[in-house]
């Protein structure tokens, strides 16, 4: 498969994030529709940008540093709201890091699903190193960093990278930032497609669905009410008397595109939890149903049109019952997770599941 290039003359290298769509589009494609020639052919590219992520983290470096990936050149948290340019690619280090470890894991797994067993652990192993260095380097023992800002709280903990108590104080401390900025995304393009993830996956559901829901700048809902009907590149892109931000000196540098799906990708979430779709493995042959309940949300229905067929699923609360109705193709299997957490494995059919609901 050929990529063409941007149309920009800048020199072609390995960067997080941006590099790791090699890794996260074909896996992305994969687990939608199970092909698994697509990761066969995509798979040397793959290796090939870890080995510039591993290269690039180990020059001038020593000890666990060799494993923080810095040079020579990162986006950062780029677009981070209330920021700069600069302060966006000073924060390269904590966004590269984590998304390299990520990307390790996710090879480490299609390495066992291309029977590359001597991959899988190679990736596998390196992922641990890399998380580890992360902790290890940006992080006090406790599990707060040593600097904080959102995203850098939002990879580790959507990664898998803390574990334990580390784990606990990290989602405890992005909680206290995101309360203390108004329920409001501080999060950059890096951060933002996991920052309710990794406060509703970390207990923090309540906090995950008052910052999806507010209605303020910056926040998915600010553009709502002021009439969107894409996604904007900035959240600011519009001012709330309905002038375009042009930035204070009325040029906006070709940074306010109303048409650009960075901050979009909070879809996923509300796939993934508030209709709770989520395949399990290549192609949705296995899938589960778990709908997230919360921020006052009374239903939800999801339809999706696997390589099997339609999958359906719709919940609702009237009164102090929940509804649950699956529908499951043939030839596939989902687990259904109910908010109560009764769990039920489905063949192919339709179900439909209830029980008693409390605020």
């Amino acid at each position: 498969m050929t990529v063409p290039r941007a149309g920009d003359s800048w020199k072609i290298r390995a960067t997080g994030c941006w590099g790791d769509a090699c890794v996260l589009v074909p896996w992305a494609e994969y687990l939608a529709r199970g092909d698994v020639e697509l990761l066969r052919r995509q798979y040397p590219t793959m290796k090939a940008f870890l080995g510039a992520a591993e290269r690039r983290a180990s020059v001038f470096s020593v000890g666990k540093h060799r494993r923080i990936w810095s040079l020579p050149f990162q986006f950062g948290d780029w677009c981070a709201p209330d920021e700069d340019f600069m302060r966006w690619i000073l924060k390269g280090p904590w966004v590269a890091t984590a998304y390299f470890a990520n990307s390790c894991r996710v090879v480490s797994e299609i390495a066992e699903i291309l029977g590359e067993r001597a991959d899988a652990e190679k990736y596998q192993k390196l992922y641990e190193e890399v998380s580890d260095a992360y902790l290890s380097v940006f992080c006090k023992k406790s599990g707060e960093l040593k600097k904080e800002f959102h995203t850098a709280y939002v990879l580790p903990l959507h990664f898998g990278m803390a574990r334990g108590e580390q784990r606990t104080v990290m989602a405890q401390r992005l909680q206290t930032l995101v309360a203390e900025a108004g329920y409001h995304p501080r999060t950059g393009f890096p951060g933002t497609p996991y920052l309710l993830f990794a406060l509703a996956d970390s207990g923090q559901r309540d906090t995950a669905f008052r910052t999806l829901l507010d209605e303020g700048c910056p926040g998915w809902l600010y553009a709502v009410q002021a009439g969107a009907t894409t996604i904007w590149e900035r959240w600011d892109a519009l001012q709330p008397d309905g002038t375009v931000n042009l930035g204070e000196n009325g040029q906006d540098g070709g940074m306010v595109s109303f048409n650009h799906y960075a901050n979009g990708a909070v879809g996923d979430f509300l796939y993934r939890r508030i209709a709770g779709l989520e395949p399990t493995s290549g192609g949705y042959r296995t899938f589960r149903v778990a709908p997230m309940v919360g921020g006052g949300i009374t239903s939800a229905e999801v339809r999706y049109l696997s390589p099997y067929g339609e999958i359906c699923a719709e919940w609702r609360i009237e009164g102090d019952q929940f509804t649950l109705e699956v529908t499951v193709p043939v030839s596939t299997a989902c687990t259904v997770s109910m908010p109560s957490g009764g769990t039920t494995v489905l063949q192919s059919g339709s179900d439909k599941f209830c029980e008693k609901y409390e605020v």
